[in-house]
């Protein structure tokens, strides 16, 4: 069960996006004190790396919102360092000598890779885990998740590709994906014109108040009409983010309706945001 509730009350002479928190109250105990599981505008901000083109667009994107809103950004690369099966004793006890060598190592990489894609200051962390789980485990000290993906457009099984898609059904926060193949802009103009997917939550909700403030924040405005198939995304040719309301149809892998395959096959910046 969650409710939204506004950190402060703003009077209409007030700027900027307007703060609110999502609170959810645990199944157990309704009469407990709620948990805040994420805010707008964003206080912490994670960003999975890979080390490819689109983690450097989605770095890009997450130093503009840092530069917004005085978020705190942390860098985090997920990988496993073991030795293969086929290695002998003495080789796996060299892997694991080597071990913090290897550490140190790619959380250079990761330092350096970062400092190219943005001038804000990050935490960059490696650990060693699955990416997906890794993901997963960190978002829950963050407000929102910006990843990259190679996935492909159109019916791959792996529409987002796998990893942005399980952290997208099982993260309980806002994700923003950006595709290796997205156009290129200035990370700030992503969040000038956000258009919504048509839905029951479209203009109410979490999604269009994330969005308002997204576009406000930045200078523009949400695109008036929503879109509920590609031809409407080809009509809003200045839309330059698309924001989802809830995440029923990647859950489900449904993609049956025509608002469901533009979510598939959009080039766009996509935001999910929990219903």
């Amino acid at each position: 069960m969650t409710r939204q509730t506004p950190d402060t009350r703003l009077s209409a002479a007030d700027t900027g996006p307007r703060p609110v928190s999502v609170v959810s109250l645990p199944a157990e105990e309704r009469h407990a004190q709620p948990i805040v599981a994420w805010s707008f505008p964003p206080r912490r901000i994670l960003v999975p790396v890979d080390f490819g083109h689109a983690s450097a667009q989605a770095v890009a994107l997450a130093g503009a919102l840092v530069a917004r809103f005085g978020a705190a950004l942390e860098a985090l690369h997920a990988d496993i360092i073991e030795a293969p099966v086929y290695f002998t004793h003495e080789q796996a006890r060299a892997i694991e000598r080597d071990r913090n060598g290897a550490r140190s190592l790619v959380e250079r990489e990761l330092k350096e890779f970062v400092r190219h894609a943005t001038l804000e200051r990050a935490r960059v962390r490696f650990v060693e885990e699955s990416p997906a789980t890794a993901i997963i485990e960190a978002s829950r000290a963050a407000d929102l998740i910006v990843m990259g993906t190679h996935g492909r457009r159109g019916p791959s099984r792996w529409w987002l590709g796998s990893v942005a898609e399980r952290i997208v059904r099982e993260a309980d926060r806002p994700v923003l994906v950006v595709r290796a193949a997205s156009e290129s802009r200035s990370p700030e103009l992503t969040f000038r014109r956000p258009l919504m997917v048509a839905s029951p939550l479209a203009f109410d909700g979490n999604a269009a108040r994330y969005a308002t403030g997204l576009a406000e924040a930045f200078g523009g405005t949400v695109a008036p009409q929503a879109a509920s198939c590609e031809r409407d995304l080809a009509r809003e040719r200045e839309a330059t983010l698309l924001v989802v309301a809830g995440t029923s149809a990647v859950r489900t892998g449904r993609f049956s309706t025509p608002a469901e395959k533009l979510i598939r096959s959009c080039a766009l910046p996509m935001l999910f945001v929990p219903a």
